[in-house]
């Protein structure tokens, strides 16, 4: 059977010139209110199916390595991956799903991730990428939320995924990265090496259709589905792969380079930054399951790394470990830093130890908004979270009277972006509470810019802790910790964590005399690793509050910085 690269058709924009200058990036409004804006002119959007886009080139390079896995060496070319994406789009429709249909992903990062992303969304199908560490109880809850029509899974969380099934209810269609003891569950990798199924075309869209649907917190509260569409993803895509902001070299017929998946593939930072732009420029993806510290360094050095995605934590260890020498990160390019800020000492101390034109570029984005700042790959400046993108707007507000501030003046930033979501899935009171009626979503994160536009992160107004770049909600902690028996109040806040980046500790009132054991037993089996209380447990007579009752996180964190309990 032919392969699927011939089906490809694109509807792609024109080629506009860029420019690399730091142009002016403010713009005063009649109202007299300072907006701030990219120096790098608007340019023109992509429609349509995602897929398109990303597929664009890939008869470029198809012999070249799109996936593959560090640990069992198992990888597909990207003439594997059309094909495989292609046969998926195909089965997705035979078995009954339309467009607009949600599938739930719940798999650990694996070579087969991308192939699924593309085929599905070809089909027209939404994704809903679900946390591989989540429990059952959490897994049934996003199912539930999102209206997930079939779900795909891993066997190795395949016990999880039954309890969560159980607790669901309702018909739902099933699929296994792999061989299943469920009963009707389809083989996915079945699918790809069967040479009788068709080759489906990307579905005609235009754009405007749901894409992905991660998950996030927001500002505050549960985890809430973030409804991006297709054209959400491109544009987004489009405005970071300008010249000025990319530092990445696209694939020849001779040559890719390569991208460790290590962050998560159900996380926005793996989903856009290093896998659908990755492989629009022929980038092999390298998924590695799990950290391990043992292997980490090898796998960077073995696949020869040219760009990677770190956040700060994972860059200590880096700085820290003895097997990270200018030979081990020989091809070593770009270091792409999201999720926190890095420290110029900790950039400097690494490129004085492998190599001193590695380029870091930090950013700033949100699940909600995708990405939106970074620093141009022309200006070697750490500290900072860059300059906005093209067609993007930002303003920042004074928390207390709501005026848009001057340079140098902290505020929360609010932003506007073609790659901003459509809102909250089925959830319209959450979205209002983030996007006002003039269409500026309000990120909870409060910094400022500078004369050159460019930006800071100092400090947020939202209520999320940060483990390693994934949000944890203090409340659906809170939720579950007064069912614990014996506890009568209870307030969690971050604290700073040297390997975490943030850790959850729980303030608590107790009616009696319990252990921090027991606190953190009941929470065990409810919730995910990364929500679990590593930052302790404090017993305290009473939690600050304000006169209507409504706790004072602010006071909170103060204690944890004060030590006091």
């Amino acid at each position: 059977m032919a392969s699927a690269l011939n089906a490809v058709r694109l509807r792609l924009p024109r080629q506009i010139s860029r420019s690399r200058i730091l142009g002016k990036y403010l713009h005063t409004t009649a109202a007299g209110q300072n907006i701030v804006t990219s120096p790098i002119p608007d340019i023109e959007l992509p429609s349509g199916n995602l897929t398109s886009l990303i597929l664009n080139k890939v008869t470029k390079w198809g012999h070249h390595t799109a996936s593959e896995c560090s640990v069992t060496g198992r990888r597909y070319t990207y003439s594997q991956l059309v094909d495989g994406a292609s046969k998926w789009a195909g089965m997705l429709s035979k078995m009954g799903m339309k467009k607009g249909d949600v599938l739930a992903v719940v798999m650990p990062n694996c070579p087969e991730y991308p192939i699924v992303l593309l085929g599905t969304l070809m089909a027209g199908v939404v994704v809903t990428t679900v946390n591989s560490n989540y429990t059952a109880g959490e897994i049934h809850r996003q199912l539930v939320d999102s209206g997930s029509k079939m779900i795909l899974y891993d066997p190795v969380l395949e016990s999880r995924v039954n309890n969560a099934l159980e607790l669901f209810k309702r018909p739902i269609l099933t699929a296994s990265n792999g061989p299943s003891t469920r009963s009707g569950a389809l083989n996915l990798r079945h699918v790809f090496e069967d040479s009788s199924l068709a080759f489906a075309d990307p579905v005609e869209l235009s754009g405007n259709e749901l894409a992905l649907m991660p998950y996030s917190s927001g500002t505050t509260g549960p985890p809430k589905g973030v409804a991006i569409t297709h054209n959400g993803f491109s544009s987004n895509m489009v405005m970071y792969m300008t010249p000025t902001c990319f530092p990445i070299k696209e694939a020849t017929a001779t040559s890719q380079g390569a991208f460790m998946c290590l962050l998560p593939s159900y996380h926005i930072y793996g989903i856009l930054p290093i896998t659908l732009v990755g492989l629009a420029v022929g980038i092999n993806v390298v998924t590695v399951p799990a950290f391990d510290p043992n292997t980490f360094v090898k796998t960077i050095s073995s696949h020869k790394m040219s760009t990677l995605h770190l956040v700060p934590p994972l860059l200590n260890f880096l700085l820290h470990s003895p097997s990270v020498t200018a030979e081990s990160m020989a091809h070593l390019e770009h270091i792409v830093i999201g999720a926190a800020p890095v420290s110029q000492s900790a950039a400097q101390n690494f490129k004085d130890k492998v190599n001193k034109q590695i380029f870091f570029q930090e950013g700033y984005g949100m699940t909600e908004v995708l990405l939106t700042h970074v620093v141009p790959s022309t200006v070697d400046e750490v500290g900072t979270c860059g300059q906005l993108l093209p067609n993007v707007q930002a303003r920042v507000v004074d928390t207390v009277t709501g005026e848009n501030l001057k340079a140098n003046e902290d505020g929360e930033i609010w932003v506007k972006t073609p790659s901003m979501m459509q809102g909250y899935f089925q959830n319209p009171s959450a979205t209002a509470e983030t996007i006002d009626a003039e269409g500026w979503l309000h990120t909870g994160d409060v910094g400022h810019y500078d004369e050159r536009g460019f930006f800071k992160i100092v400090d947020r107004t939202k209520e999320l802790v940060k483990v390693k770049g994934l949000q944890v909600s203090p409340s659906e902690l809170e939720d579950l910790l007064r069912q614990c028996p014996a506890v009568v109040d209870v307030g969690v806040v971050g604290v700073p964590h040297d390997r975490l980046g943030e850790a959850p500790r729980a303030y608590v009132v107790t009616s009696k005399m319990v252990s921090e054991e027991i606190i953190h037993e009941f929470l065990e089996d409810k919730v995910a690793p990364h929500k679990k209380l590593v930052g302790g447990v404090c017993f305290v007579k009473e939690l600050p509050k304000n006169a209507t009752g409504k706790l004072l996180r602010r006071e909170l964190r103060r204690m944890a910085t004060e030590g006091a309990a």
